[in-house]
């Protein structure tokens, strides 16, 4: 019988393997977005940091992360990508997209943070 488990963020009774995997993938991601912030701190002004991930396809348990990207301008939607909105000076960051994998010639997904400010803001929920 599988081992069931609740998931603290859903609330969905879940596998206990599928709720373990999905928080160590976060931790993964959330790791991965503090070193680059550490690694960027020295940038002056606000800037966009986007990185591309999946799932290695001959080893699905391998999540593979690209080299980070910094802009200036908001980046384009793509297949695979994270984007998040970075103020050094101020000392904040947010998620602000993911992008679903896509095959060649579907329609991307995006999946809008829209607990974070920036998307409030844009909606006009909050003052800028």
């Amino acid at each position: 019988m599988t081992s069931m488990m609740q998931c603290a963020n859903s609330g969905l009774i879940l596998p206990r393997q599928f709720v373990d995997e999905k928080t160590a993938l976060k931790k993964l991601i959330h790791d991965y977005v503090e070193k680059c912030l550490t690694q960027f701190q020295g940038i002056k002004g606000t800037y966009f940091l986007t990185f591309h991930a999946k799932f290695d396809p001959m080893n699905p348990s391998n999540f593979n992360i690209d080299a980070p990207k910094i802009t200036k301008k908001i980046p384009p939607f793509l297949s695979n990508s994270m984007v998040w909105w970075v103020d050094n000076i101020r000392g904040l960051n947010e998620l602000l997209w993911m992008v679903a994998p896509a095959k060649r010639g579907e329609k991307l997904k995006v999946e809008f943070n829209k607990q974070g400010v920036a998307y409030l803001q844009a909606k006009g929920a909050m003052p800028s």
